[in-house]
């Protein structure tokens, strides 16, 4: 086994992409350039709860082939020949579930220079405000013209959605094994490109035809503003909050994804237009809820570096099973932990009829008045819920601390 060259993956993945701008792939003797579209997109593994996984790269080659690639370093414990069917298999139908409108918001922070340490093509203009309109501009690098372009990006969404995808292992060694272990007898075809030195090895199989002419498709080759816009089409579910969430907020749900998996959800969920929520058991046997979605931008908010029609992030706590449980002892236990929330998260009630941070408001004498038990973060009109201000990171941390005390874990 030899050393890589490489300290983490993150280095070896931004090589390989940066090998991309400039170099073709050598498949089976012919050259081929590779547009990388789409960096470290969110998917469910395709078990149905939602597992978090996060896949490393999607890029489209000249003839309209779509490159499914998973990077693993021969020193990562998944260097092995489960990566096929229990990633790169699970991806691929997951991704073919996504609507146009998903697979281009997915891969917008990456096209717009949002992923933080990630390098990107030259090629791709400052202000770009599509995934068509990229793909036209990586056209025009190849001295080809913008129809070529945009045949490029409809190839690419037809095939995505036929799940005609080439799924490939991105490694800094052969893994000769990890390729003879691969499925057989199938129709997908499959890639292991082995990565040295910025020498890309590419081995490819591929057991249906290659088709070199370019179907037409129906496709709304829309902006990121005209898809956002269409909000109400994307369901909050947990991989597809980041698609219309602002960009400076994205780093605190992904906190807040990884704090809950830790400490024991499941991934069982329901969703309406705007959350998706699920209970946690407490350590006083019974629940609370937590609501994790979009909060509207409106005219009173500064969410900071967004494009219209992006959205905060709420993340709010629900007490409403402590508060219509029969028993007065646990009303009050609920009650009390609402007020510790408010007191360690700046985390107020929504639509009550009393403040929870003024000590006047008891248990007793709050238990008829309006509150339905669900509790957001709130500082002023301006500044609620998260919105990429500094200062949340404080009250997140908060919400954790109380969370991991009262979470039966």
């Amino acid at each position: 086994m030899i050393l890589t060259e490489y300290a983490i993956e993150r280095e070896f993945v931004n090589k390989f992409i940066q090998f991309t701008f400039d170099n073709p792939l050598v498949i089976n003797g012919i050259e081929m350039r590779l547009f990388i579209w789409g960096h470290e997109i969110l998917l469910p593994d395709g078990k149905g709860n939602y597992n978090s996984g996060i896949l490393d790269l999607i890029g489209t080659d000249e003839r309209g082939e779509v490159w499914l690639i998973e990077a693993k370093l021969n020193s990562n414990k998944e260097w092995n020949s489960n990566i096929w069917e229990n990633q790169l298999g699970l991806y691929a139908k997951s991704l073919r579930k996504r609507t146009e409108q998903e697979i281009v918001l997915g891969a917008r922070r990456y096209i717009v220079k949002e992923s933080a340490g990630t390098l990107f093509p030259s090629f791709i203009f400052e202000g770009t405000n599509s995934l068509s309109e990229a793909f036209c501009q990586w056209a025009t690098s190849l001295k080809k013209d913008n129809k070529e372009g945009l045949t490029l990006y409809e190839t690419t969404m037809r095939k995505i959605m036929n799940g005609e995808i080439i799924q490939c292992v991105l490694s800094n060694e052969p893994g000769q094994g990890i390729w003879e272990n691969r499925p057989k007898g199938d129709s997908t075809a499959r890639a292991y490109i082995t990565f040295q030195k910025m020498i890309a090895d590419v081995v490819l199989e591929q057991n249906k035809v290659v088709s070199t002419s370019f179907e037409e498709g129906h496709w709304s080759h829309g902006t990121w503003i005209s898809f956002i816009q269409k909000k109400n089409e994307v369901k909050p579910t947990p991989d597809k909050i980041p698609l219309l969430l602002a960009d400076g907020v994205i780093p605190t749900y992904e906190r807040i994804l990884s704090f809950i998996l830790e400490i024991g959800w499941n991934g069982k969920y329901v969703a309406n237009q705007k959350a998706f929520r699920f209970d946690l058991q407490t350590v006083y046997g019974v629940p609370l809820r937590i609501h994790i979605g979009w909060i509207d931008a409106d005219g009173q908010q500064d969410i900071q570096y967004r494009t219209p029609y992006q959205f905060g992030l709420k993340f709010n706590i629900d007490f409403r099973h402590f508060k219509r449980h029969v028993d007065t002892e646990i009303w009050e236990t609920g009650y009390k932990l609402a007020k510790e929330l408010a007191e360690k998260a700046h985390y107020n009630i929504r639509g009550g009829e009393f403040s929870i941070f003024d000590p006047y408001w008891t248990a007793e004498k709050v238990k008829d008045l309006r509150w339905d038990g669900e509790m957001y973060r709130f500082i002023s009109q301006r500044n609620r819920d998260y919105i990429g201000l500094e200062e949340e990171q404080h009250d997140l941390n908060g919400v954790f601390l109380f969370l991991r005390k009262v979470i039966k874990h």
